[in-house]
């Protein structure tokens, strides 16, 4: 069984974090592939969620590298299987090399504290966002009333940092990135620094003014001081 992010990212349902996903089976006879890029190791319970023959793979170009200067992907699973796994992967070259390595290591020493920092940092935006009349479809699992909030909360140890909104139209996301000095536009997350991405342009069958904001480790209040500013701005 293979447990996939889906491409149907629709605002009713993004963040898709696959809270509720077949992992919570006890099933021994199935062997259950876990997707795991948003719910990144330090912020999910995913040893404790392992079944037997699981495996969680997770991409470590976003939370667990976090400064948007390495592609890497990473696999979590059972003795067997990751022997199995790692055999196959010294006989085929599909290593990482060794500067791509270093710096994956350099920044394991602050992935705690860069994802405390993100986290703390989308409930703020998400309570911000949350009370901004122009601003529709909030999602974040943290949030009491968000739809995943029950689920989440019995399997993260920290809700990550990735908020989802939609603003009126492309025009409008346009101004807001225009005028936001702490947001980057970048399809990635999970970096240092805040980011965002409308999805629609790259095809992704949602509303246009669909935003995914990645929180990065800003200062709090200056990450709200200027998306209070830019929203403004772009709603003139």
């Amino acid at each position: 069984m293979l447990s996939r992010e889906p491409s149907d990212l629709r605002p009713t349902t993004f963040p898709r974090y696959r809270y509720n996903s077949p992992i919570q089976s006890k099933a021994k006879s199935r062997s259950i592939a876990k997707a795991s890029t948003r719910t990144d190791a330090r912020l999910g319970r995913i040893v404790r969620l392992l079944v037997d023959h699981a495996t969680v793979v997770a991409s470590g170009t976003k939370a667990l590298t976090g400064h948007s200067d390495v592609l890497l992907g990473y696999l979590a699973a059972g003795p067997e299987l990751a022997g199995r796994t790692r055999a196959w992967r010294n006989s085929t070259g599909a290593v990482p090399g060794p500067f791509e390595a270093w710096l994956a290591h350099r920044s394991l020493s602050t992935l705690d504290l860069r994802l405390a920092r993100q986290s703390a940092n989308a409930g703020a935006v998400a309570e911000l966002l949350a009370g901004r009349p122009e601003v529709t479809d909030l999602r974040w699992p943290g949030r009491p009333g968000d739809p995943a909030y029950p689920v989440a909360s019995r399997q993260m140890r920290r809700i990550p940092g990735i908020v989802a909104f939609t603003l009126a139209d492309a025009g409008r996301v346009a101004r807001f990135l225009q005028d936001a000095e702490l947001v980057f536009a970048a399809t990635s997350f999970g970096g240092t620094h805040t980011s965002a991405d409308r999805r629609a342009q790259w095809g992704d069958p949602v509303a246009e003014g669909m935003v995914r904001l990645s929180c990065g480790i800003e200062d709090t209040a200056d990450l709200l001081a200027d998306l209070t500013r830019a929203l403004d701005h772009a709603a003139a």
